[in-house]
């Protein structure tokens, strides 16, 4: 039997991420032959991913069984001598078990949310830096209740995560400027969805205070859900969720209870700019915030799906007299990446949105 090696660990580790993530068939990333065709180390894939109660938070039986079937038919093309290799007893159990057990019809179980687990790139850099949280790179995960047969763009996008949110939570991770940005600030972030920026910035990133607000109150309710799978506890000092609907007024608090003295320092917000119909009243609310706490940043990510979209997000923001400077941040492309997986095929944008501390003079010349 071969040995296993270091490179064998990065190829069984990177799959197990990107299958926590709910990977498609097509793009997960399977071991190779070499590694596949050692029963040990079929061993270790059965018990780090496939094992029953291995698992705190695991795929739906459905993804599991699509994706063990194929592991196995790739074991099987690996052997070349069956005499000294052979599939692993402990997998073809499984999918044995996962064959006969009685699943949702396909259409229903799309319709279900999932387990998806997000798992942070390690920068080895980074993480030398004194200071610095250093999570190995099993530990540092965030776990959300998601949707994931949602499309951008349909009545309810907030319950799952979206590209832009990976990207900016990249750059907040990964970058020293993006962690300064929010380590031992208050941090509020518009159109959450499923919570994941605010659990990144609470768990992880230093934030002081962080409060997760969309203007759908069931998607409010699933993220004080993902608050609970990540340790936090909704509602207490440092971590909430709430209700807040662009261009309302704000009136004394930003929100009832959350924001009484003290000051915001930073909004966050990921895939707010998708449709210009609410753009007017996005804007607005930066300007309340602007006019509350006058020395805010604003963090924008916007995938962008179609330039003109986001132009009017851009127009709107000049007309008001804002600020804006791209964040640049070049993201790995999909095959290099470590964690937090996403696509890459369409460009996405951090903006960052200030205003003038002193105000213009309608009448300068």
């Amino acid at each position: 039997m071969e040995p296993l090696d270091l490179r064998s660990n990065e190829r069984l580790s990177l799959f197990r991420r990107q299958y926590l993530q709910l990977f498609n068939l097509d793009s997960l990333a399977f071991p190779d032959p070499e590694y596949l065709r050692v029963e040990s180390f079929q061993d270790l894939l059965y018990d780090s991913i496939f094992k029953p109660g291995g698992l705190a938070y695991p795929p739906n039986d459905r993804y599991q069984l699509r994706v063990l079937k194929e592991l196995v038919l790739r074991v099987e093309q690996s052997i070349t001598n069956p005499e000294e290799d052979e599939l692993s007893d402990k997998l073809l159990s499984r999918l044995s078990t996962l064959l006969t057990s009685p699943l949702q019809p396909e259409l229903v179980s799309a319709q279900q949310k999932s387990y998806v687990t997000y798992t942070l790139p390690v920068d080895p850099k980074l993480l030398q830096q004194q200071g610095e949280p250093q999570p190995t790179q099993d530990e540092a995960t965030v776990t959300l209740l998601e949707s994931r047969t949602l499309i951008s763009g349909s009545s309810t996008t907030g319950l799952r995560t979206w590209e832009a949110a990976l990207h900016l939570g990249t750059y907040l991770w990964q970058s020293p400027e993006g962690r300064d940005l929010v380590r031992g600030k208050n941090v509020l972030e518009l159109g959450a969805g499923t919570g994941f920026l605010s659990i990144l910035c609470a768990k992880y990133l230093g934030s002081s205070q962080v409060l997760a607000t969309d203007g759908d109150p069931a998607v409010v309710e699933a993220i004080e859900t993902n608050f609970f799978l990540n340790g936090l506890h909704g509602g207490s000092k440092q971590v909430g969720a709430s209700v807040l609907k662009w261009g309302w007024t704000l009136m004394g608090r930003v929100v009832e209870g959350h924001d009484e003295g003290h000051e915001w320092d930073v909004v966050i917000g990921a895939d707010v700019t998708y449709d210009p119909a609410v753009v007017p009243y996005l804007v607005s609310t930066l300007k309340d915030l602007f006019d509350k706490f006058p020395t805010v940043d604003v963090l924008i990510s916007a995938t962008i799906r179609n330039a003109e979209t986001f132009g009017v997000f851009t127009l709107a923001c000049r007309a008001s007299k804002f600020i804006t400077k791209d964040i640049t941040f070049q993201p790995a492309p999909p095959a290099e990446q470590q964690g937090l997986f996403y696509s890459t095929a369409m460009p996405i944008h951090i903006l960052r949105i200030s205003r003038p501390s002193i105000a213009e003079d309608p009448w300068a010349v």
